[in-house]
């Protein structure tokens, strides 16, 4: 791969340059045709803007009331559809990874179902790109994006992803965005307060809580909790630690500091229980901004590695090496055949405890040092051999990551159900259903309206509830009683894309039926 050239370097004024200190995978190309931009500090129009123009007090005489209003219109709601494997009804990070039965597996193949869930994300420039998290879209077939002013806009574009470091960009064409501001992570300091942005709580029949705001502390800097390590060994963290409530949906929100600048991406929780227990993790702005920088100048994460597996030393390991305290990053093994740890002379067991000369107290900062180099560069690394116990010195010239991963684009796919009809429905009158089916849909033969019995999760009814309501009576579209299919065929015939709709449903619980009245957008085709 090219190497970036110094004047590049420069222009992207990161605090912390595009390499990781092993094996991972490029971020993945897209298949879009973009004008690059560059967004970063230094060319803050078209990019993101640096500091925010009014900060907030930092006594917080008024809460974070200030800050919350101003720069909640920069934080989005996704409502994602796709294909999942079926594993768990929780998006990870927020469920275990548990592997179906292998034989199961075997016999009948991947277990997958349509499913649609949310997340959250953040305005980061004029031009309308969108940073999330990976986890959030990486199995999308369709994105939808809603504004905090109510404006939706349907297949959004993907620009790219890279699970290495669990950040997707993605871009609206849309005017009048409101931007939020970057902050810095590495200057923030553990202690000071933060605010968690997103839309928590994504169930079915039931919107997100959208823009939700909570506030706690940054508990820690540079975690290394191997969350996202569960599916990619090769995967980085360096996460921010807060008490601020993070829960599912608010993946890919912002957490701001109290000036009202983002310092991370909302990414996880450490749980029992799948719901937040005081324990939340964002990934710092500047890894992020590293990530997005590459996508859209170039469409792919550019970044070197040394080739090894490493985890941090212990107490054991600090006493065994005769380490003064307790640092250092201890190689399991190499990557692969030929990594250039392995060329330079390093060993399994030796221990990484400075690069360039600069110590590393750990796996996080080890990734740091060396995402300040670029592939083909050669850097010194300081180790302590396992074999002599001795401090010694390697000269490794960095590779280039690779990664031939496929991106995940935002399309528009085949109606599930061809049922022609613009609210994306099949319903049948209660009559021309079977005494078993009114007994589980809990209707009577007599009964006015019509019935939903299945539908396109990607059309109007899907996306405005979040799955199809089946058993669901609808009672009235604009006012106008539903009586039986053809009033139901004589209305909905009349829509348009584009049109907005509401509709009043009884909807099945175990407690009984309950009304509900929704407005739904008719979506293109």
């Amino acid at each position: 791969m090219k190497r970036m050239s110094d004047s590049l370097r420069t222009r992207l004024n990161l605090l912390i340059a595009t390499a990781v200190a092993f094996a991972f995978g490029l971020g993945l190309a897209s298949a879009l045709s973009l004008t690059p931009v560059s967004i970063a500090a230094e060319n803050a129009d078209p990019g993101w803007v640096v500091g925010a123009p009014n900060a907030a007090d930092p006594t917080m005489a008024n809460g974070f009331a200030e800050v919350a209003e101003r720069i909640s219109p920069a934080v989005v709601t996704l409502y994602v559809s796709g294909e999942r494997a079926v594993r768990s009804s929780l998006p990870f990070p927020f469920a275990p990874d548990v592997e179906p039965d292998a034989e199961e597996e075997v016999a009948e193949g991947p277990r997958t179902r349509r499913e649609v869930w949310s997340g959250s994300g953040f305005i980061v420039s004029d031009d309308g790109y969108v940073v999330t998290n990976n986890h959030v879209v990486a199995d999308a077939q369709q994105i939808d994006v809603e504004l905090q002013d109510g404006r939706r806009f349907y297949a959004v574009e993907v620009v790219g992803r890279d699970p290495q470091t669990d950040v997707a960009l993605l871009r609206l064409r849309a005017d009048d965005l409101t931007v939020l501001p970057i902050g810095s992570s590495d200057a923030t300091a553990v202690g000071e307060w933060v605010l968690a942005i997103g839309s928590p709580g994504f169930r079915p029949s039931r919107r997100p809580l959208l823009t939700t705001v909570t506030a706690g502390i940054v508990s820690a800097k540079g975690r290394n909790i191997d969350i996202l390590r569960v599916r990619n060994p090769l995967a980085i963290e360096d996460f921010i630690q807060t008490d601020a409530v993070i829960n599912q949906g608010n993946s890919g929100g912002p957490l701001v500091n109290a000036a009202g600048e983002v310092i991370g991406i909302n990414t996880a929780i450490v749980s029992s229980t799948g719901s937040y227990q005081g324990y939340g993790f964002a990934i710092p702005i500047e890894l992020a901004r590293e990530v997005v920088d590459d996508l859209i100048e170039f469409g792919e994460v550019r970044r070197a590695l040394i080739g090894v597996a490493i985890v941090d030393v212990t107490a054991a390991d600090a006493a065994y090496y005769g380490l003064d305290r307790v640092e250092g990053a201890l190689i399991k093994s190499f990557s692969f055949d030929g990594s250039p740890a392995w060329e330079a002379g390093l060993e399994e067991g030796d221990v990484i405890v400075a690069v360039a000369g600069e110590p590393v107290a750990g796996v996080s900062e080890l990734q740091r040092r060396i995402r300040s180099f670029e592939p083909g560069e050669a850097v010194t690394l300081d180790v302590v051999r396992r074999s002599t116990l001795e401090r010694d010195q390697a000269r490794v010239r960095l590779s280039s990551a690779d990664d031939d991963a496929e991106p995940q684009l935002a399309h528009r796919p085949e109606l599930a159900v061809e049922t022609g009809d613009l609210l994306g429905l099949d319903v049948r009158e209660p009559a021309a259903l079977s005494g078993g089916e009114r007994r589980e849909y809990g209707v009577g033969r007599d009964e006015a309206g019509v019935i939903i019995v299945d539908g396109d999760p990607w059309g109007a009814v899907g996306r405005g509830f979040g799955a199809i309501p089946t058993g669901a009576i609808i009672l009235d579209i604009n006012g106008v009683a539903i009586q039986g299919r053809n009033e139901y065929d004589r209305i909905v015939s009349q829509l348009q894309p584009g049109d907005a709709v509401s509709v009043r449903l009884s909807l099945p619980f175990q407690s009984g039926r309950q009304e509900d009245i929704r407005s739904l957008v008719v979506p293109e085709r």
